[in-house]
């Protein structure tokens, strides 16, 4: 897949001080007027946007923000895939490169909305941190989030070399994407902002109820003691593996019926919740593979000034 450099018409500025003309951005080419047109968009104040780095635990968080939102409405959670409760900001034109047609999910969507997206703040809607809604943003160890990537992609069928091709790639950013530190270190500095809610996936599994506590404060909501026991059992990695709403059917179905043949390896049968672990790199990755990576990481948290032990809250858990 080739990627372009994409050029914000703005920056936010105001919150984070530092010069935004040396960050680089890409999107898959062709990417036409798609960034502008999200950049461009119209925010709602009672939105909620859920931001993520790929494979930092979006699904997990998605699914306890939507019955948050919606007073713990189990029965349309088990029965609505969680595409069509809460879409995923880049996917249509992702899948469909058709950009009349790529922000109607979202548009169509009753307020309020809960948006998914894995873009980095600057090329976020402007809005977003003018109007400042709420902004719930996880982190992950990034040695998982690309083991669990890699996954990711074989599911969809796509050709991605070994488990060390793939993450040499990443590493050595043979395609330019967005770097995982930069992503998170943007919403780290926020994190003390009363409009953004910032986690780690491994906090999530450290103590779900906290964090669940948490954002019933964050976005104001309130749940009894019996829906909070639902709502842990709801989320947990046995009920969440085996619920066909949140294993994303909807979704490989879609890439499957709009990409044909390019995608016909994908394998419907495997679940979107794999392992659900912390460390779980450590069994697939050699140790050499982990020492390059943790080089790479150390240097890009060096150069955001924060360390992987503060993005990933490891003091709080």
């Amino acid at each position: 897949m080739e990627y372009e450099q994409i050029i914000p018409e703005s920056y936010p500025e105001q919150l984070i001080a530092k010069d935004w003309s040396k960050c680089k951005f890409y999107y898959a080419s062709p990417a036409k007027e798609f960034p502008a047109m999200i950049h461009n968009m119209q925010v709602q104040q009672d939105d909620v946007w859920l931001v993520t780095y790929p494979k930092c635990g979006t699904t997990w968080m998605q699914e306890l923000l939507w019955l948050l939102l919606n007073d713990c409405d189990f029965d349309t959670a088990l029965s609505k895939d969680l595409e069509l409760r809460s879409p995923f900001l880049e996917f249509d034109f992702n899948v469909h490169r058709d950009v009349q047609r790529a922000l109607k999910p979202v548009l169509d969507l009753a307020a309020p909305r809960l948006i998914k997206s894995h873009l980095p703040l600057a090329l976020l809607p402007a809005q977003l941190w003018q109007k400042k809604p709420k902004v719930v943003y996880v982190f992950r160890n990034i040695k998982d989030a690309w083991v669990s990537s890699y996954h990711h992609n074989l599911l969809f069928g796509r050709t991605v070399g070994s488990l060390e091709e793939f993450y040499n790639n990443r590493i050595e950013n043979v395609a330019p994407k967005q770097d995982p530190i930069d992503h998170a270190a943007d919403f780290y500095q926020l994190r003390n902002e009363p409009w953004v809610y910032y986690t780690s996936f491994e906090r999530m599994k450290s103590n779900l109820r906290i964090v669940i506590e948490d954002l019933c404060k964050f976005l104001d909501k309130s749940v009894t003691e019996q829906q909070m026991e639902r709502l842990l059992k709801h989320l947990s990695f046995e009920e969440m593996k085996k619920n066909p709403t949140t294993n994303h059917l909807w979704e490989i179905n879609e890439v499957k019926s709009t990409q044909g043949k390019h995608e016909e390896k994908a394998k419907t049968a495997h679940n979107f919740v794999r392992r659900g672990k912390v460390d779980g790199y450590k069994d697939e990755l050699k140790p050499e593979q982990i020492a390059k990576a943790d080089k790479y990481l150390n240097e890009r948290c060096q150069a955001n000034n924060v360390t992987i032990e503060e993005l990933l809250l490891s003091e709080r858990h």
